[in-house]
């Protein structure tokens, strides 16, 4: 009996930690991700950086994010309080679960071609700078959204509510979702990442190899506008490989819980394992959300440009904001009658 009572208050306890993970954890990363990923959306749509091609793939990636977060995130953090519409309504169950797969994919996939960019910027290959055109980013984005929408089409045909949890149909399709699931988060993405970050770091050091070795002739032939340039382009670099390395970091945890779950999918498993695993779950998926909530943050820390340009931002509303009101003030002003009173006659 003793025992029986043991387990149930682990049991409990493993419940109240995970649901408060589920409130806390979400309800931080919802508010700190969208107010970083609207002030990014601010920083990144002024016109310096929108000429440029590798910001319009950051730009994307950002309102991608903003749908994970206004979405997906919220999703889980009414879970916390017990208010999961996924469980009663089909629709929900399928709407969620091929939204959460999209956004997530298509939010990497545009920095995986912000690294492509980036290669091909520092590259000495004409033809290969071609792709950091500023027409690239508007025929590619569009393009990635709907070639990845339709790679995840199959999901709401395999997804349904059974015994009141929105879950796979089929024990193959669930094997196939978590396999498909390791390779695209732990193979796909990040490999590509890697390969062009490293390429890009050796086309970096031989572009300043060079530079040092004509520096005299830098100084005197090349205009202060494209040094400044080309610091913004390695800036924009820099800013990419370190949330590389946090999405790597974070996602992780989340690949080595797919091969376990699609390892054990057929192993019996007590009540106390259950929990533990749905812990686990809870903790890893925060951490992956934490990923498209951080990169806000993660710009300003890096980035003394994009410092400077979210200042020049944040200044600049705020004198629009205060010229706007001095001329609303003057307006009244000028719109009010004067009245003069004049003495009665006598």
């Amino acid at each position: 009996m003793s025992n029986l009572t043991a387990t149930i208050s682990f049991l409990n306890a493993l419940s109240l930690v995970q649901t408060n993970i589920s409130i806390y954890g979400y309800s931080v990363i919802l508010v700190v991700g969208n107010i970083g990923s609207i002030l990014n959306v601010l920083v990144l749509t002024r016109r310096q950086y929108l000429q440029n091609s590798c910001s319009c793939y950051i730009l994307a990636s950002t309102v991608t994010n903003l749908i994970i977060l206004d979405v997906v995130v919220l999703f889980r953090l009414l879970t916390g309080f017990d208010i999961d519409p996924t469980r009663t309504s089909g629709f929900f169950c399928k709407f969620r679960t091929y939204i959460v797969q999209m956004t997530t994919a298509l939010s990497r996939i545009y920095i995986v071609l912000a690294c492509i960019d980036r290669w091909a910027m520092t590259s000495t290959v004409v033809r290969r700078r071609s792709f950091t055109n500023r027409k690239v980013p508007k025929i590619l984005i569009p393009i990635v959204a709907i070639v990845c929408g339709l790679s995840f089409i199959h999901i709401p045909f395999y997804y349904d509510i059974i015994r009141s949890r929105c879950t796979t149909t089929s024990n193959s399709y669930s094997k196939f979702y978590n396999i498909f699931n390791t390779i695209l988060s732990g193979v796909t993405i990040p490999i590509p990442m890697i390969i062009f970050s490293i390429l890009t770091v050796r086309n970096v050091k031989r572009l300043q190899h060079r530079v040092d070795n004509n520096t005299l002739l830098t100084e005197r032939i090349i205009p202060n506008n494209i040094v400044n340039k080309r610091h913004h382009d390695y800036q924009l670099f820099y800013m990419i490989f370190i949330q590389q390395c946090v999405y790597i970091i974070t996602t992780l945890p989340f690949v080595s819980y797919l091969l376990y779950i699609t390892i054990t999918m057929y192993s019996e498993k007590s009540a106390v394992q259950t929990s533990i695993d749905n812990l686990y779950m809870t903790v890893v998926f925060t951490f992956v959300h934490v990923n498209f909530a951080a990169t806000f943050y993660i710009y300003v820390l890096i980035s003394h440009t994009f410092r400077k340009d979210l200042k020049r931002s944040l200044l600049r509303g705020r004198l629009i904001t205060w010229i706007s009101g001095n001329q609303q003030n003057r307006i009244t002003v000028a719109s009010v009658p004067l009245e003069i009173n004049l003495p009665p006659r006598t």
